[in-house]
């Protein structure tokens, strides 16, 4: 079953049935959104739950895979559920069809709870989010598990720059069509290295990937953390920034908030290590995240509106690069690349 197909009854029953003998009610299902994701996922709900069982679950449709193997969701999902991360329990697996059967959290993301709530509600809500991270970024880092993927892939150099690369690719050069010569391209990957080896060369931490507000749902008074099976380790910042940074989430939480979720971080990994972080130098390495992360996330939404004809996220480009412009102004060793930035994007032109 590939990922483009629609679930129906007669494909997912037999494991519904494996999964929840004594539900006999026929379930409905309805396809869900998955942001930016190439997985599909339907929510199965029984209006008539049965004792014992769930009144309702999410199945995610991905590649089909042999039963001896174990997907990178799985093995990730296993090592953060070991440390304490709230992730959904995982009812069962058809391997064959490329079925996952998962714990449902609902429909409310951390990024419309956020809007929906006055800015105190704001805090705790992002404060349950960094909690979430602060395993991670303890227990899940300190006990590193040889069959977790995360363990075994880093945002490395070629990795970041990968990632640069793609934003000149389709940001640059798809949607704002700039034609550049080699010797251009060249010029970018030069700055884009810069930028690249000051993140590279930080200590290491095991890092979500995409921990932002589409990523998290708010279910219960407690958050949920899906979508993590391209982590892998990197500066510990990283999840921090893209929590904090994507899309318009610095606009909607204000810099007071920000500022107070930074410093709840900062305490709460005090507390659970004991040593004390140098707050400047963990600020300079937070904004060289952020301006990679800025950069990286501007490429997707490009991308999403002219490969995968998605416009919807062409209006998440405006705010990251205002987020992004004052950061690259911060600092003179990032000045190369400000000035060449200045030059291809055209909302800085004016």
């Amino acid at each position: 079953m590939h990922s483009d197909t629609i679930l129906t009854m007669d494909t997912v029953q037999p494991l519904l049935l494996q999964l929840f003998p004594k539900a006999t009610h026929v379930p409905r299902i309805a396809p869900l959104a998955a942001d930016a994701s190439t997985r599909r996922y339907f929510r199965i709900h029984w209006d008539v739950p049965a004792a014992g069982c769930p009144a309702s679950c999410v199945v995610m449709v991905c590649e089909p895979w042999q039963p001896q193997d174990t997907p990178d969701f799985l093995a990730v999902g296993r090592h953060l559920r070991a440390h304490g991360v709230r992730v959904p329990e995982v009812y069962g697996v058809s391997p064959h069809q490329g079925l996952m059967c998962l714990e449902d959290y609902g429909d409310c993301t951390l990024a419309t709870q956020w809007q929906m709530s006055a800015p105190t509600e704001r805090l705790a809500w992002g404060q349950r989010a960094v909690d979430e991270l602060v395993k991670m970024h303890t227990s899940g880092t300190q006990h590193a598990d040889p069959v977790c993927p995360a363990f075994k892939l880093a945002f490395d150099v070629p990795k970041l720059l990968s990632e640069l690369q793609f934003f000149r690719e389709h940001a640059i050069e798809g949607l704002w069509q700039c034609t550049l010569t080699p010797p251009a391209r060249d010029d970018l990957d030069t700055v884009f290295e810069t930028l690249c080896a000051l993140l590279a060369s930080a200590p290491r931490y095991f890092c979500h990937r995409d921990y932002h507000g589409w990523n998290i749902m708010a279910s219960d008074a407690a958050v949920g953390v899906l979508d993590f099976q391209d982590a892998r380790l990197g500066p510990q910042p990283y999840d921090l920034a893209s929590l904090l940074t994507d899309r318009g989430t610095p606009d909607l939480l204000g810099s007071t908030l920000m500022t107070a979720l930074l410093d709840y971080y900062m305490q709460c990994m005090e507390a659970e290590t004991g040593r004390h972080t140098d707050r400047d130098a963990f600020n300079q390495l937070f904004d060289y995240v952020a301006i990679q992360r800025c950069l990286k996330a501007t490429g997707t939404f490009a991308a999403m509106a002219m490969v995968r004809q998605r416009p919807q996220y062409l209006p998440y480009i405006p705010p990251t690069l205002a987020y992004l412009r004052p950061l690259l102004r911060r600092y003179s060793v990032l000045q190369p690349l400000a000035r060449l930035l200045q030059r291809y994007v055209p909302l800085w032109q004016t």
